[in-house]
């Protein structure tokens, strides 16, 4: 089955590819852990989380940076997985969140 919902690629939390996006129309957000500094994860992740309350906050990172993942977990993100458990598993999770997300909806 093919998910029917649009994606949104944003690299900041300031893009204006986020302005227009309605609070309640945001499923999920997936942060590469990568793209921001490890001292800055709680701020994007909190940002976010007032933004887009109803949204899912999920994190991924490469295994060895602990000290990222412990981050992300510590601010908060509902799932904070390894990047090869996003890349073996990325359908799935894409429909579980989606699922999820939907029900928070209703």
């Amino acid at each position: 089955d093919k998910l029917d919902c649009p994606l949104v690629v944003a690299l900041s939390i300031d893009s204006d590819k986020l302005v227009d996006l309605a609070a309640d129309e945001v499923v999920a957000w997936v942060i590469d852990l990568n793209c921001v500094p490890v001292d800055s994860i709680p701020v994007v992740v909190s940002a976010l989380r007032t933004r887009f309350p109803r949204a899912i906050t999920i994190a991924f990172g490469p295994h060895v940076q602990t000290r990222r993942l412990a981050a992300a977990e510590q601010a908060g993100c509902r799932q904070v997985l390894s990047r090869g458990q996003l890349s073996s598993q990325i359908e799935r999770l894409m429909s579980a969140w989606l699922e999820e997300g939907l029900k928070s909806e209703a």
